[in-house]
């Protein structure tokens, strides 16, 4: 037993010995710290570039900073940053033992990576020394540094360098910059409230924005405010007035002049890929996928058809289907005065917009085109009572219809039947797969749109995308590629595409959504001379209307609402919104504009296929329009005997493989 216990106490020692030997080599490479100035260190501007090679925006660091001393930034706010990012800051000597403990426990706990244990000074040492990079190494350097800051710098300094170079969101660094962003005021001049909502932002700028997050925003101004109490800064009182204060922002100080709701976009992406530094400090080339002329005639087309202020708002987004690549987005009427971005960030009701991923699931089970269904009016019992169903205005009370017209005309009943025929669960897994990445209840009211939390206009083009581009889903992108101001790659997205639908299902809900704008809802959408396929949406009580559809090599979604939600869209400009209507018409107005200009010269990206799939000459091969003879009823290559043929342009890729047998 002595032997047993001598040989771990060598062990142990040895243990010992060969850390401290680790740590002694390590100190000896440190670098000397020297606060004085370090905020003020120069950043590097970043360059956002559109397709063409224009400049679109500019993003920096040191001229939105202003560096203020530790006593012209208000007692509140230094407590409420002490409060919520280090309670023992005051008492530590530059690490905090007790918070990693604590953090380690709850982490392990959770499952994830949900605490962090580092101390301001730690965080200071990061942003001035160790770049950030995610190794052990890094975090023992971290913390070594730390205990040497704290032995040569007092406590003030250390807070006042964290206060000025620390990031608050929407490129603000420091308080200063925050508190005139956000508020509009000196920092000096900042209340209670204005401070702990001010520190609260410290742990996850972007999770706690006050612009894009305002409820998350007030709530963790709310945790903040408990620390403070807990902790003594504040009394009671201060605290239930400060959590009553008024919540109010000033407007935004810079807005890009081009692409703004595309330009945000973009930039929010990087931070949370890179970090706030890199991008605002990085001098970064950023190559986006923005073509000029096409976001042109996308503004253009919202403000033909949506001219006044009290008109309802417009979301447009499109994608070249091929690569994946966002060429235009309008996110709303005025970026100054909302930055919440409607194309990206808006999840709104779809309405029938939502049919074709019931059609695609169904074409996938068997289910014909011209197979008939029942289109009077449905009622059936499901999980949580009856579901009863009703047609648009009535429409169809009685008879029978194919697949194909009830597409044509957006009838509700029988895509419930639908529904009910093939299965909310296979539905929404086939929506997912063809990328909606909105949250989806596998319940039979998404035949009809009824979703829990609504889609975005930016998934919606991407998952329509999908069905033109012959089944193969790729994730859309705003980016082509990333390099600092020395040429050096610093990120790419990776184009690849993955077959989610098999390309004779993706040919036949093309053909049917083509028929869709040729003699259904959304003829309002047809262009003379060009292959048009899409869908009309329109929600309960005409609050959400869309039209979502593609031509030549991009897939646009177009949405019309009130920000609110709650806006019914009964007289605007004197007729009743649907997706047949203002959608449409200024889909159809951005889209010619679009096919009158050639693309801009975007760096090509060819997404790579699976590294198990044969990819052959027809599948890289630039697409040709040719002329086919379409049987109206089946959807298939037309024979002699079929009762009505329509002739057609078709691009190559969507030409179907089968005859029609049925005539």
């Amino acid at each position: 037993m002595l032997k047993v216990l001598a040989a771990a106490l060598v062990v142990v020692l040895l243990l010992l010995l060969g850390a401290s030997v680790y740590l002694y080599r390590m100190s000896l490479s440190l670098p000397d710290i020297d606060l004085a100035g370090s905020a003020e260190n120069t950043a590097r501007t970043s360059i956002v570039y559109a397709a063409d090679g224009s400049v679109i925006a500019e993003w920096h660091g040191e001229e939105d900073r202003t560096v203020v001393p530790l006593e012209d930034i208000p007692l509140p706010l230094r407590d409420a940053v002490v409060a919520i990012e280090d309670e023992r800051f005051y008492s530590h000597k530059g690490v905090d033992v007790r918070a990693i403990v604590r953090a380690f426990h709850e982490n392990a706990e959770e499952g994830v990576v949900a605490q962090g244990g580092s101390t301001i000074t730690q965080q200071v040492v990061k942003i001035l020394c160790t770049q950030g990079e995610r190794t052990l190494e890094r975090k023992v350097r971290e913390a070594l540094l730390a205990f040497q800051l704290e032995a040569r710098t007092d406590k003030d300094q250390v807070l006042e360098t964290y206060l000025n170079t620390v990031y608050f969101g929407h490129g603000s660094y420091g308080v200063e910059s925050a508190a005139r962003n956000y508020f509009g005021k000196s920092a000096s001049q900042l209340d209670l409230a204005e401070c702990a909502l001010l520190a609260g932002l410290v742990r996850s700028p972007g999770r706690y924005s006050p612009i894009d997050e305002p409820e998350v925003a007030i709530e963790r101004r709310g945790v903040v405010l408990s620390k403070m109490r807990d902790l003594g800064y504040i009394s009671q009182a201060e605290e239930i007035a400060a959590r009553d204060a008024p919540f109010v922002l000033a407007p935004p100080r810079e807005v890009p002049d081009t692409a703004p709701y595309f330009v945000e976009w973009v930039k929010q992406d990087l931070i949370d890929r890179l970090g706030a530094d890199v991008v605002f400090k990085g001098g970064l080339r950023v190559h986006t996928t923005l073509d000029p002329a096409l976001q042109a005639a996308a503004e253009k087309a919202v403000r033909s058809q949506l001219p006044n202020l009290d008109d309802p708002e417009c979301a447009l987004v499109a994608v070249n289907y091929r690569t994946g690549q966002v060429a235009a987005m309008v996110g709303g009427r005025d970026f100054q005065g909302n930055q919440f971005n409607l194309a990206a960030q808006g999840h709104r009701q779809p309405g029938s917009a939502f049919k074709p991923f019931v059609l695609v699931c169904a074409l996938e089970e068997g289910v014909r085109p011209e197979q008939q269904f029942d289109a009077s009016p449905y009622s059936v019992r499901v999980e949580d009572g009856v579901w009863n169903v009703e047609n648009y205005e009535n429409a169809f009370t009685e008879g029978r219809l194919t697949l194909s017209a009830a597409t044509n005309w957006s009838v509700n009943a029988v895509y419930a039947r639908l529904i009910m025929q093939v299965g909310p669960e296979d539905v929404a897994a086939t929506a997912r797969e063809m990328g909606i990445a909105s949250p989806i209840q596998a319940n039979p009211a998404i035949a009809l749109g009824g979703l829990s939390t609504g889609v975005t206009p930016l998934e919606m083009a991407s998952a329509y995308g999908t069905i033109a581009s012959g089944g193969y889903r790729i994730e859309p992108t705003g980016i082509v590629r990333v390099t600092d101001d020395q040429g050096e790659l610093v990120y790419e997205p990776a184009l690849t595409s993955e077959q989610v639908i098999p390309k004779t299902v993706s040919v036949q809900a093309s053909l049917m959504l083509h028929d869709v704008v040729e003699n259904g809802t959304g003829t309002a959408a047809k262009i003379p001379g060009t292959w048009v396929a899409g869908k009309t949406g329109t929600t309960q009580s005409y609050r959400d209307a869309w039209f979502v559809g593609y031509a030549d090599d991009l897939s646009c979604a177009v949405w019309v609402g009130f920000r609110d939600g709650l806006v019914e869209m009964t007289k605007v400009h004197g007729e009743k919104v649907t997706g047949g209507s203002i959608p449409a018409k200024t889909w159809r107005a951005f889209m010619v504009g679009a096919l009158k200009h050639e693309s801009a010269p975007v760096t090509p990206v060819e997404p790579t296929r699976p590294p198990d799939e044969t990819v052959g000459e027809a599948d890289t091969a630039p697409t040709t329009q040719v002329l086919v003879s379409i049987c109206s009823d089946t959807k298939l290559l037309a024979t002699k005997g079929c009762p009505e043929v329509v002739e057609m342009y078709l691009d190559s890729s969507l030409v179907p493989a089968g005859t029609c047998e049925r005539h």
